[in-house]
């Protein structure tokens, strides 16, 4: 899910070449004439979706962990977030997208988001994309398993209190006053 938040940081535009990454391998399935998504559909939906053109600057002092003895291309990663964010603003200026995965595994992250420069309406939009376990997934006999929620979050002061759920998406939604 990183992997989108990385592209986002580097790249103006992602050219797609065909549809196999979302037909079956990651995307939609159908058995027994079920027709389903899988949650890896709507973490892209979640990112493809949003109206955020221009990045701007974050901050994060959610922790980090180093990855040790990991695959061959990249054996040693060091300070990796365990909140990774990544924030723009429209081609307005008019809305500000803040994009968050929580990579720990069992922690659920209260955090305080601190707006400094953007003055927010009182509420913030929320899509939330999470499960119990990093093995859960949808399927035929369950297709909306684990599926996005939307939900909404005050915004006070500049600041807005969220607790993002370990192994989990989440975009907020704020709107300028």
């Amino acid at each position: 899910m990183s992997n989108r938040q990385l592209l986002f940081r580097n790249a103006d535009i992602v050219p797609i070449s065909d549809m196999t990454g979302i037909m079956e391998f990651a995307g939609i399935w159908k058995k027994r004439s079920q027709v389903y998504a899988s949650p890896a559909y709507y973490a892209f939906q979640m990112y493809a979706s949003a109206d955020a053109t221009r990045p701007v600057s974050v901050t994060n002092d959610g922790g980090t962990y180093s990855v040790h003895n990991g695959v061959s291309r990249l054996p040693e990663i060091a300070n990796v977030p365990y909140l990774d964010a990544v924030a723009a603003l429209n081609d307005s200026g008019d809305t500000l997208t803040l994009f968050i995965v929580n990579r720990h595994l069992t922690r659920d992250m209260a955090t305080d988001v601190r707006l400094d420069g953007f003055a927010a309406q009182p509420v913030a939009e929320v899509e939330t994309l999470d499960a119990p376990s990093l093995y859960d997934g949808n399927s035929e006999d369950d297709p909306n398993h684990v599926v996005a929620v939307r939900s909404t979050a005050p915004v006070h002061g500049g600041r807005l209190h969220y607790t993002f759920p370990h192994e989990s998406v989440t975009v907020l939604t704020l709107k300028r006053k």
